[in-house]
């Protein structure tokens, strides 16, 4: 424990998608792999030593001794909890690989996304053709149980990393859903999962519409490939959805404004101790062809960067209800030991420098309605809507 926890100390200063539908979203933006020395050694040394005494105390008189692994992460996690940071979280070996895998697009799972909502961690997306679709899983579907264990008391973190495995494993899940007088239990098949990034087509003759559930290492590319494809279907003008997107890498976010602003600022970085990081265009651009934006208030971190950045630029119209209003930089550091920790470490501001945390983005115009409506073209007024701003800017 003594030499572990003092490496620690050293170190610190589903489909399901880990991070979070609703409360998630450019967490995983930064990955430091230094660690900064720690302030004050002899506060470092103080509390590595009191660590230690009561190690001591619990491998002598304890009636079941933990083991050394166990009293370290715990360690850890009680430090984390010490922030009140809503997004700190420890992952062991096992979760930061996991980790590390689902930022690639595919990963072991059962092919949901699912976020806080309402306090609550809800479904907020089935994706076709996966074991959580075929088990019956349904949109706004509450997880109320893990495994016969009640996630009552979890993070969204712990939910995630107790639902993903192996494929072929098997997660048996206990489901709230309105109108039902019982808890709904399932027991699913993991599968090897790979997240659809894109989904795009044409709407008429001139207008192509593209969906961006997530931002991860492929949705530049993604995004890129399906503006190519639309045009040489004909597009005039394009529809970039973003509802219902937590977010996910900031380096992605970039990627992403960049393919409709050519040049400038993309987004400032306000860090404790640090000047103004600021994320310029990356050169890329891909069309200068009109554009709306749809956003609602499950848009978060990531895609509120690119709705600041391209409303700062009166690049787009953005069309739907307020944005998450998540506008915090989560740092993962690995620990060497191949496990890692994340916590807060930045705010972002738009390049106009508007605060985006707990304010959001506003629309420029704002058009409410039932998510649900979403299921069919007919019934989503946020989308036509968007679609008569775009045709207005297509010449």
């Amino acid at each position: 424990m003594n030499r572990t926890f003092k490496a620690v100390m050293a170190a610190m200063l589903v489909v399901i998608v880990a991070s979070a539908a609703f409360i998630g979203g450019a967490a995983f933006g930064r990955l430091s792999v230094g660690a900064p020395a720690v302030p004050d050694a002899t506060v470092s040394t103080s509390l590595s030593g009191t660590v230690d005494k009561v190690d001591a105390i619990i491998r002598d008189s304890a009636l079941e001794p933990s083991s050394e692994q166990s009293i370290t992460a715990n360690a850890v996690r009680g430090m984390l909890e010490s922030l009140g940071d809503p997004y700190a979280h420890y992952y062991d070996k096992k979760a930061y690989a996991q980790l590390q895998e689902e930022s690639t697009g595919q990963f072991g799972g059962i092919g949901v996304t699912f976020g806080l909502k309402n306090d609550k961690p809800t479904i907020a997306r089935v994706l076709p053709g996966t074991p959580a679709e075929k088990a019956g899983v349904k949109a706004d579907d509450v997880i109320a149980e893990v495994d016969g264990k009640t996630t009552a008391k979890l993070t969204v973190d712990q939910i995630s990393e107790s639902i993903r495995g192996l494929k072929g494993t098997t997660v048996t899940i206990g489901l709230e859903r309105a109108g039902a007088k019982s808890l709904i239990t399932v027991k699913i098949v993991r599968a090897l999962i790979s997240v659809p990034n894109v989904d795009s087509k044409m709407i008429g003759a001139d207008v192509g519409y593209i969906r961006l559930w997530s931002f991860n290492q492929l949705s530049g590319d993604d995004v890129r490939k399906a503006l190519t494809d639309l045009q040489g279907k004909g597009a005039k003008g394009y529809v970039l959805d973003l509802r219902e997107n937590p977010g996910g890498l900031l380096t992605s976010a970039i990627d992403v404004a960049s393919l409709f602003v050519a040049d400038g600022v993309i987004v400032r970085v306000d860090e404790r101790g640090a000047p103004e990081d600021v994320q310029y265009a990356t050169g890329n651009v891909a069309t200068d062809k009109p554009l709306v934006l749809l956003v609602d208030d499950n848009s978060a971190s990531a895609s509120e960067i690119v709705a600041g950045a391209l409303q700062d630029y009166k690049r787009a119209v953005i069309v739907g209800v307020k944005t998450y209003g998540k506008g915090s930089v989560q740092t993962l550091r690995p620990l060497g030991d191949g496990s890692a920790v994340k916590l807060t470490t930045a705010h972002y501001l738009t390049p106009k420098k508007r605060v985006i945390n707990k304010k959001g983005v506003t629309p420029d115009a704002v058009v409410t309605m039932d998510p649900t409506l979403q299921l069919k073209p007919e019934t989503d007024t946020q989308l036509t809507r968007a679609l008569a701003e775009l045709r207005k800017l297509i010449k």
